[in-house]
C-alpha cells in the first residue's frame, strides 16, 4: 500500500492512500484526524489481532466503520445501504475498501508518527 501524510489546506494532517484503499485515508483523516491516543488504541487491537491470529475488532466512526481480523482490514461507509447519504460524486465503488492486516499495521503506525510530530 503506497501513501503520504501532509497537511491539508486547514493545516489537518490528511493522508492521500492509493486509489483501490483510498478510504483508508479518508478513514484516517476525518475519523482519527489529530487523535494519537485513538489512533494508538486501534493500532493494540491491529498487533493483538496479528500475533493471536484470532478474533475481529470492529470500530465505529461518524462516517466510516472498521473491521479488522487476523489476516485483513476493512472501512467502509456507513450509508451502504442508503443510497441518498452518500455525498455527491462518492460512488459505490468507493464505498469500501480492504487491504492486509500488515499493510494497515505499517499505516497506522506511520499515522501516528506524524501526528505526534514527524511532520
Amino acid at each position: 500500500m503506497e501513501y503520504e501524510f501532509r497537511q491539508d489546506l486547514y493545516d489537518q494532517p490528511e493522508a492521500i492512500v492509493e486509489y483501490e484503499q483510498a478510504l483508508f485515508g479518508r478513514w484516517l483523516g476525518e475519523e482519527l484526524g489529530n487523535n494519537p491516543e485513538q489512533a494508538s488504541r486501534v493500532l493494540k487491537e491491529a498487533e493483538r489481532l496479528a500475533v493471536q491470529k484470532r478474533g475481529q475488532f470492529e470500530w465505529h466512526g461518524r462516517e466510516l466503520s472498521l473491521r479488522l481480523d487476523s489476516e485483513s482490514a476493512r472501512v467502509w461507509v456507513q450509508a451502504e445501504g442508503d443510497e441518498d447519504a452518500l455525498e455527491e460524486g462518492f460512488g459505490w465503488s468507493d464505498a469500501v475498501a480492504e487491504a492486509g492486516l500488515e499493510d494497515f499495521i505499517a499505516l497506522l503506525s506511520g499515522w501516528i508518527g506524524y501526528i505526534e510530530g514527524g511532520r
